[in-house]
C-alpha cells in the first residue's frame, strides 16, 4: 500500500490557486477582499478565500502536498464556513448553498487524497451530513432551477453511508494503532444522532431499520434512535398518523432528515385516506387533515387534492379511491420550519450544539 499524503497548506486555499483564481476573475463575492472590490481584477483575503472542488484534468497532480489540507485545517475550514458564511442574511441563502456544497466537496477530496484517520473523518463528515441535511429541509420549496434536491440527497446519502462505514471500523480497535484509539476516545459522541439521522433518510428501507434493530444496546437505547427506529416500524406497519405525530418529538436536524421524506408521506397518506374514507358524498374535515399530516395552511391541502386528483369543496376534502391518481409519486413539498426559524438554529445545529 503506497503511503499517506500529508498535505502541508495551512491556509483554507492554497496560494497557487489563489493567484490562478485572481488571475481570472474566479473569485466569487465572499473571498474578494473589501477593498479592492471596485477593482476591474479584485483581489482575494486571504483569510476569506477558501479552496474549490475541482475534477481532476490531464497534467494536473493531486497529490501535490502545498495543494492540500491537512486534517486540522479541513475542520477549521468547516467551522468558518458555518459560522461566517451560512449565518449571513444578507445574500439569497441558495447563493450561500452553492458557494458551502462547492467548497465542503473540496474539502471532501483532499480527505479522500491524504487517507485521513478515521477519527478526524468521522468529525470532518458529520456538519457535512447536517449540512446537507439542513439544507434539504431550507430549500425544499425552491424552484429546481436554483436547488435540486436529488442532488443534495445523493451526497448526503453518500456522506452518511461513508460515515457509517468508519463508525464500523472504529468499532474494532484491533484495526488502530494506539495514538488513533486514543484519538478516537476524545471524540464527542455523536454517532447516535447520525444514526438516528440515516434511519429517518431512509424512512421505508428494510435494510436501514435492520441496522437499527442491530446496532449495540447503548445506541439502541439512545433517545434519538428509539424515537427514530419506532417511527420507522410505524412507517412500516403504514400507521402514518402515528408517524406524523412523532415526528413533533423530534430534535430540530432530526425533523429536517424526516421531512426529506414529507412528499412520500403524504401521498401514502392520501392514498390510504382516499380508501377508507372512499364515499360520493360525505367529505373530511380539512382542519383535522391539516393536523394529522402536519400541513402550514389549508392552501397547502387544496394544491396536492388538485395534485392527486381529490375534489376540494368548502375546505374539506372528498376522498374517492378511484379518483386518485397513482402515477403521481410525491406530494408538493412544504417546509415544516420557517426559514427564519431554521436560519435561528445556525450554527449551532450544523456543529451538533442543537
Amino acid at each position: 500500500m503506497s503511503e499517506n499524503i500529508n498535505g502541508i497548506c495551512l491556509l483554507m486555499c492554497p496560494e497557487k490557486e489563489r493567484w490562478m483564481r485572481e488571475k481570472e476573475g474566479l473569485l466569487h463575492r465572499f473571498e474578494i477582499d473589501e477593498k479592492t472590490k471596485h477593482f476591474k481584477r479584485p483581489k482575494a483575503d486571504p483569510n476569506k478565500i477558501i479552496k474549490c472542488f475541482g475534477r481532476p484534468a490531464a497534467g494536473q497532480i493531486m497529490t501535490d502536498p502545498s495543494l492540500l489540507r491537512p486534517a486540522s485545517v479541513l475542520l477549521s475550514t468547516i467551522k468558518y464556513l458555518f459560522t461566517k458564511i451560512v449565518t449571513r442574511t444578507d445574500v439569497d441563502w441558495v447563493h450561500i448553498y452553492d458557494f458551502t456544497f462547492d467548497r465542503l466537496r473540496a474539502i471532501r477530496q483532499d480527505m479522500v487524497i491524504q487517507r485521513i484517520s478515521t477519527p478526524m473523518s468521522i468529525q470532518l463528515f458529520e456538519p457535512i451530513v447536517r449540512f446537507h441535511t439542513y439544507a434539504g429541509q431550507r430549500l425544499c420549496e425552491r424552484n429546481i432551477s436554483e436547488f435540486d434536491p436529488k442532488i443534495n440527497n445523493q451526497h448526503l446519502l453518500e456522506c452518511i453511508k461513508q460515515l457509517l462505514v468508519l463508525y464500523d471500523v472504529l468499532d474494532k480497535p484491533d484495526k488502530f494503532e494506539l495514538h488513533e484509539t486514543m484519538e478516537a476516545l476524545t471524540l464527542v459522541n455523536n454517532r447516535a444522532e447520525m444514526e438516528a439521522l440515516y434511519i429517518l433518510l431512509n424512512i421505508g428501507d428494510v435494510s436501514a431499520l435492520n441496522r437499527a434493530l442491530s446496532l449495540p444496546e447503548k445506541l439502541r437505547k439512545s433517545e434519538e434512535v428509539r424515537l427514530s427506529t419506532k417511527i420507522s416500524i410505524a412507517w412500516h406497519l403504514k400507521n402514518y398518523v402515528l408517524v406524523f405525530r412523532l415526528i413533533q418529538k423530534l430534535r430540530p436536524i432530526l425533523v429536517c432528515a424526516i421531512m426529506c421524506n414529507l412528499r412520500s408521506l403524504r401521498r401514502e397518506t392520501l392514498q390510504i385516506m382516499s380508501a377508507g374514507y372512499n364515499n360520493k358524498v360525505l367529505t373530511f374535515p380539512g382542519l383535522k387533515l391539516q393536523e394529522l399530516l402536519l400541513y402550514k395552511d389549508i392552501e397547502k391541502i387544496e394544491a396536492d387534492c388538485k395534485l392527486f386528483n381529490l375534489i376540494f369543496t368548502n375546505q374539506n376534502i372528498l376522498f374517492q379511491k378511484a379518483s386518485f391518481d397513482n402515477k403521481v409519486l410525491l406530494a408538493n413539498p412544504e417546509m415544516y420550519y420557517t426559514s427564519q426559524t431554521l436560519h435561528k438554529f445556525l450554527p449551532e445545529i450544523l456543529l451538533g450544539h442543537s
